[in-house]
């Protein structure tokens, strides 16, 4: 993977974080709606009045209005009179798990003389719950206001507490006292004590649980696992690949360290030669000759079954370069020119030489290379060309044709140059702008 590549993936995994981190908010929330749901059963637990009929019932069943009646004379210790709805028994293994809800949208409509009413939820664990004694499971209760009743309102479950009075009852352990909701088996609502007598009539519209899929804290813990993995699964990558860069470096400096010598001593007379063109910084003519003879003298000494020729050698010919010298002047040419020997320079591998043959044409030898391999690069070094805009403020299209030769066995430079030359006169006849590769062949 290139750095382009690896730049254009990271900016989309920000890209994707920062969708997650800001999209969490919008995700679906998870709701039961556990009033009106046929699926459970609701039924009154409640006392007697002085006739015998029961203390709370029905008013209109179709609307969810019912009614609790406190008598004028109640002299019973307890005055039961309540609402209740089952998820499920605990005998039958069926309670809800409300562990994952974070809050209630409720909707009571509420008309009588009290204050107050309560809305209890009861768990069943069987760590304390026994089933002979079903008024063992927990009881959780929440006390409201009569008068932020009538409208819908939302209740954190958070705020529910485990009553004093069964903690007590029940003698639990501090580590089971605080609130649970992992097996809630019903839901209920009575008024505390102390009720006015009369009617108290309640419409029950809605009781839902809503909550989230995942958490937050959650989601975004999966998110930092996620880049986690993803610079353990790069850096393992990295390592691989610096392990065989490494062993490929290593056998390539075992073959060379014989020939180190004899190669730093030739680098050294090319650095006391003048041998740069001054407009484009690539080699002149004179500094390719002294390429060209090392390259042959240092062939001639290897062993004799090497593996590819000497070289392979490529020509460059700006298409229509008159024109821009003649249309744009002789400063927009020799701009283009460095422009064209700069791209050529970055195309190339460090290995190779880059030339200026004379005029618009230049010139790269590619050492110990195939032409196959030479008319891939080219074509790069074509398209670079072809995508850059020079004169960015007089826009510019700028082209160029290539010839690709390698160097045949018993073949002097002269001839190798003719072909790739010849090469490049196809190119410009097919109409410029596309790589010809020599033939090997080829008629001179």
């Amino acid at each position: 993977m290139n750095d382009k590549s690896f730049n254009s993936i990271l900016l989309l995994a920000i890209l994707a974080t920062l969708i997650a981190v800001f999209g969490q908010q919008y995700f679906p929330k998870k709701r039961l709606l556990a009033w009106p749901n046929a699926n459970f059963i609701s039924y009154f637990y409640s006392s007697n009045q002085a006739d015998g009929s029961p203390a709370a019932f029905w008013v209109d069943q179709q609307k969810n209005l019912w009614r609790c009646v406190y008598p004028e004379d109640d002299k019973s210790e307890y005055f039961a009179c309540s609402f209740n709805f089952l998820f499920g028994t605990p005998e039958q293994q069926s309670p809800a798990d409300l562990s994952g809800f974070t809050h209630i949208n409720l909707k009571l409509n509420y008309t009588g003389s009290a204050n107050k009413l309560r809305i209890y939820i009861r768990n069943a664990n069987p760590v304390y719950y026994k089933p002979e004694d079903p008024n063992s499971s927990k009881f959780h209760a929440l006390t409201l206001h009569t008068r932020d009743l009538n409208k819908e309102i939302q209740i954190n479950m958070d705020e529910f507490f485990v009553a004093d009075w069964w903690l007590g009852q029940y003698d639990i352990p501090r580590g089971l006292s605080r609130p649970e909701f992992s097996r809630s088996v019903s839901v209920g609502i009575d008024f505390v004590e102390g009720q006015q007598p009369g009617n108290h009539d309640m419409q029950i519209e809605k009781i839902e649980f809503v909550g989230e899929w995942i958490s937050a804290e959650r989601w975004y813990l999966c998110i930092l696992a996620a880049w986690m993995l993803g610079i353990f699964i790069y850096a393992i990558t990295k390592l691989i690949q610096l392990s065989q860069q490494t062993k490929h470096d290593v056998k390539i400096i075992n073959e060379l360290s014989s020939d180190n010598q004899q190669l730093k001593l030739e680098t050294d007379k090319f650095r006391r030669l003048s041998t740069v063109d001054p407009l484009t910084q690539a080699y002149n003519r004179f500094g390719i000759d002294q390429i060209v003879a090392t390259l042959m003298i240092f062939n001639k000494e290897k062993d004799e079954h090497k593996n590819a020729p000497d070289f392979a050698l490529m020509i460059i010919d700006i298409d229509h370069f008159k024109r821009i010298n003649d249309r744009r002047g002789h400063d927009a040419g020799d701009r283009v020119l460095q422009n064209i020997s700069a791209i050529i320079s970055k195309g190339i591998r460090a290995q190779d030489f880059l030339g200026r043959w004379g005029g618009e044409e230049f010139i790269v030898i590619m050492p110990s290379t195939r032409k196959e391999f030479a008319i891939a690069l080219a074509e790069k070094i074509r398209l670079m060309i072809y995508d850059t805009i020079f004169e960015p403020d007089n826009p510019l299209s700028v082209t160029a044709s290539f010839g690709v030769s390698d160097k045949l066995d018993e073949e002097d430079f002269a001839t190798t140059f003719k072909r790739a030359d010849k090469a490049l006169y196809e190119a410009k006849a097919q109409g410029r702008n596309c790589c010809v590769t020599a033939d090997d062949n080829m008629t001179l």
